[in-house]
């Protein structure tokens, strides 16, 4: 694609962003193979590379310069990711059994031997809401991070995180949990992340107990608050109005 393609591309795709108060600094460029990707109001991505074929990414998400995210299906709402986090990395991307490792050769390998890639096998990495990754985060495919949860910098995730545990090292170990488990149940089950922002701003987030007190038992309905889908390959973008 010539520069001047991508100018005009980039312009409309900011264009479309901005309508949803979303951003996406690397532009079409961040995008690889043929991805469909959904934002809802309020995402922030930084300079960031997006490999996933089919992404959803939840309001008021903020993912920091220097992330890849690979075999990853959604992230969900309020999450923070720090830089350089790479998500849903192929656990079998340089294959120890052949001559090499090396992901160029062995993908012109399977080119001309006819030899079927393993991509259709990978599981895909999903991401709760509120969920806190620090700094050089390594998660690999087929993992899920629960709601709530807080992944430790440096940390190499191989397995499933539960709600609101923290978890640091490598392999990654749940170290302790955010709330005592009737707060934990109870946050989960308000689903709170369903909340307008505006309306959550008025509720004692600062203590979760006593916001819990508040919801007296209610379940936020299920909503978005409007989304943009962009479409590498052909290049479309298009919004979904609030529901």
């Amino acid at each position: 694609m010539n520069f001047f393609k991508r100018a005009l591309l980039d312009r409309k795709l900011k264009k479309a962003l901005l309508k949803n108060k979303c951003r996406l600094d690397s532009g079409i460029k961040g995008l690889r193979r043929e991805t469909e990707l959904t934002l809802e109001h309020g995402v922030k991505l930084h300079q960031i590379k997006i490999l996933s074929r089919k992404l959803t990414i939840g309001a008021y998400t903020d993912i920091v310069s220097g992330s890849e995210l690979h075999d990853v299906s959604s992230i969900g709402r309020y999450c923070s990711i720090a830089k350089n986090v790479t998500i849903g990395q192929d656990r079998k991307s340089h294959p120890l059994s052949w001559l090499t490792s090396h992901s160029g050769l062995v993908g012109l390998r399977q080119q001309l031997g006819g030899i079927a890639p393993h991509r259709d096998g990978v599981k895909q990495t999903s991401i709760g809401h509120d969920v806190w990754i620090g700094m050089d985060v390594l998660i690999l495919e087929g993992v899920t991070i629960g709601t709530g949860a807080v992944i430790g910098a440096q940390s190499l995730v191989n397995k499933d995180i539960p709600p609101y545990a923290i978890a640091v090292g490598s392999p990654a170990q749940v170290v302790r949990y955010r709330f005592e488990q009737d707060i934990i149940d109870g946050l989960l089950a308000s689903q709170w992340w369903n909340l307008p922002a505006q309306q959550l701003a008025g509720l004692p987030i600062e203590d979760p107990q006593a916001l819990l007190k508040q919801l007296n038992g209610s379940v936020a309905p299920a909503s978005h608050p409007g989304q943009v889908v962009v479409r590498s390959k052909p290049f479309t973008v298009s919004h979904i109005d609030p529901q």
